[in-house]
């Protein structure tokens, strides 16, 4: 405006001699003067200034200085053409005397003076902090806005980037608040991202429900025993569970594919079973021919008549009772299920599921052992020895007065009339004698191991 008007004011505090009319002229027009060189000077420091930030880098500091150059030599030439002028200058009359950073009253011109040369020095130097949302590329550069996902406090000379998990679109930010988190369910590792298009979902096998993560490894990972395909999961409710009957041990799996069948034998009625171990065996005395088994049902008992030791038998591993024994409960889980026929009987059957089976050694015969798997194993009585029933254990010696001289032999043979056998189990009948009187009791004793007297 100084320089538009062509004239101004007298200032009051300026003091005029009141002389001649041309010295009263003069002294009118050394305020104006100075004004108007201290605007040119505030003009040449602005435009300058703008000039400094239009221009490339590498033309900047030069640009700057010239302008700067110019501005002080036009200041200069009015000086040398006013002498009066480099006074007033020099006690600074313009402000009353006031502190050049005094900026109100009178000394507003003064002061926007000294704000351009602050800004073409800080321009001219390019050191220290620039305008909050501003920063400098390179230490040393022009301070320009600060791009897409960076930030700069009005301390700060360069722009600082928003911190990985989070991004900001908008240019010339002033805080990190404007830094966006990245929603539940995804993850950024990149620092300084310009858009939400930064922001990965969770893959599948993993999911999150805080914001804000800078990497993918603390999407939290389904837990062993579960799958989930989904990407972007928000929830622990999205890991499937593998199926009972079936287990896995790994985790942020993506698919069922992982879940392991229990093998052939085994059985497990809970879901999301992390270990093989959670499959449980069948018992010995049972099998399972079936995979994936979720319940204990599928393990089928060894028939009756035979035994299982094994434990989790994925076949049919059951044994026949051998013969001279049986068995009449189902899932017998050891050999000594199987009863063995008691003594003076026999058994040819295998499997043998009842008591039954057992067969009583015939008359004439006897058996001392239990479990007898033959016929053969009925052994005949001795001479002097005979069995008249039959699933004997023993025979018994033919009484006094009586005599057998044959093998398995179901009664003896009486003396002639008038004869005596000395005691029991005689063995022919020259044994029978007339001068043996009977005894007063007769004597009638089982056979001891050959029977034979």
């Amino acid at each position: 405006s100084l320089l538009g008007s062509g004239s101004c004011t007298q200032p009051s505090e300026v003091p005029i001699r009141r002389n001649s009319q041309q010295e009263r002229q003069q002294q009118q027009a050394i305020p104006c003067t100075m004004a108007s060189a201290r605007a040119m000077t505030l003009l040449a420091t602005v435009l300058c200034s703008s000039l400094a930030v239009a221009l490339c880098s590498s033309l900047a500091l030069p640009a700057i200085v010239l302008c700067s150059s110019l501005a002080l030599a036009a200041s200069d030439s009015l000086i040398k053409e006013q002498p009066q002028l480099r006074e007033m200058l020099a006690s600074d009359d313009q402000c009353g005397g006031a502190a050049p950073s005094d900026e109100s009253g009178g000394c507003a011109l003064h002061a926007l003076q000294r704000r351009g040369e602050l800004q073409v020095t800080s321009a001219a130097t390019g050191k220290g902090p620039c305008p909050a949302g501003q920063g400098r590329a390179i230490l040393g550069s022009p301070c320009q806005p600060c791009p897409e996902g960076t930030w700069s406090g009005d301390t700060d000379e360069q722009c600082n980037r928003c911190a990985a998990g989070t991004w900001s679109d908008l240019r010339g930010a002033a805080s990190a608040s404007i830094c966006n988190s990245c929603p539940v369910g995804s993850w950024s590792s990149q620092e300084g991202a310009p858009a939400p298009t930064a922001c990965t979902d969770c893959p599948g096998g993993r999911w999150s429900n805080v914001t804000s993560l800078s990497s993918q490894s603390l999407c939290s990972a389904c837990p062993t025993g579960t799958w989930s395909a989904a990407i972007g999961s928000t929830s622990l409710a999205t890991c499937t569970s593998c199926e009972a009957g079936k287990w896995s041990p790994q985790l942020a799996a993506v698919s069922a594919a992982v879940c392991n069948s229990c093998s052939a034998g085994r059985w497990n009625a809970e879901a999301g079973s992390s270990a093989a171990s959670s499959c449980i065996a069948c018992a010995a005395g049972k099998w399972s021919s079936e995979a994936s088994a979720n319940t204990s049902k599928v393990c089928t008992a060894c028939a009756v008549g035979k035994f299982s030791v094994a434990v989790g038998a994925d076949i049919d591993t059951c044994i026949d009772c051998a013969t001279g024994t049986w068995n009449s409960d189902a899932g017998a889980s050891e050999q000594i299920a199987c009863t063995a026929c008691t003594a003076g009987k026999y058994s040819m059957a295998e499997a043998a599921v009842s008591e039954a089976t057992c067969t009583n050694c015939g008359v004439g015969t006897y058996q001392p052992i239990r479990a007898a798997a033959n016929s053969t194993l009925c052994i005949p009585c001795a001479i002097g020895n005979f069995s008249a029933g039959v699933g004997e254990t023993s025979c018994k010696f033919c009484p006094e007065g009586t005599w057998g001289s044959d093998f398995g032999l179901t009664a003896c043979t009486p003396c002639a009339a008038g004869t005596w056998t000395r005691g029991a189990g005689s063995s022919r009948p020259g044994m029978c004698a007339s001068w043996i009187k009977p005894s007063a009791k007769p004597n009638v004793a089982k056979a001891g191991a050959g029977g034979l007297r």
